[in-house]
């Protein structure tokens, strides 16, 4: 009887030897998702922000230089 690997475990098997297998690789991946989520994130919140304060934020205010 032959057992077959799954779609999953293959895509995982290829994520492994990409990404994890070598600690260098396996740490800028973390790095670059940490910068990446980061970056993202803080836009969403400043936009939010933005939106909701809008007319009463120093820059609304004040005149412009």
């Amino acid at each position: 009887m032959v057992v077959r690997k799954g779609g999953l475990q293959t895509v995982r098997n290829m994520f492994y030897n990409t990404v994890y297998k070598h600690n260098s690789t396996g740490i800028l991946f973390v790095l670059g998702g940490a910068i990446l989520g980061e970056t993202v994130i803080d836009n969403y919140w400043d936009n939010a922000w933005n939106k909701y304060n809008k007319g009463k934020l120093a820059k609304d205010i004040l005149p412009a230089e």
